[in-house]
């Protein structure tokens, strides 16, 4: 009989536990509902893979196309939406609309692609061989 105190003390120690658990979390979940909802197009993320660009484009089945390359050389990847990890630099315009199907260019207008000489091209093997023979002259 003189042992409840001691179910009481424990039941506290519980009920503190899973909320010191739970109301973190829940504002955790907060904030990345919210940074979720901020992105907009020119918006620069980091992808939870440590990729840095900025956002092109967003699409209606929760992608989007994101530069990680230059303004002069981009180099576009398509990522979930899941998976941007932090939003470094927010855009002050009014959201981006959803793009509902990605438009296909027209054949008129096909990038060149760039052509290497034999001259201008290095191999992983030269590359090797170089450093192999600048090591033998030291």
């Amino acid at each position: 009989m003189g042992n409840w105190w001691l179910y009481l003390v424990i039941g506290v120690i519980l009920v503190a536990m899973i909320l010191l658990t739970i109301i973190p979390q829940k504002k955790r979940q907060k904030q990345q509902q919210e940074m979720m909802n901020s992105l907009a197009v020119g918006t620069k993320i980091m992808t939870i893979g440590r990729l840095v660009g900025v956002i092109t484009q967003i699409n209606a089945d929760n992608t989007l196309h994101v530069n990680v390359g230059t303004e002069a050389n981009p180099t576009i990847i398509v990522i979930d939406r899941n998976a941007v990890g932090l939003v470094l630099q927010n855009v002050a315009a009014p959201a981006a609309p959803v793009i509902e199907e990605p438009v296909a260019p027209a054949e008129d207008t096909k990038a060149e692609e760039p052509v290497f000489t034999e001259e201008e091209s290095v191999t992983v093997v030269d590359v090797v061989e170089d450093t192999d023979t600048e090591e033998k002259k030291d």
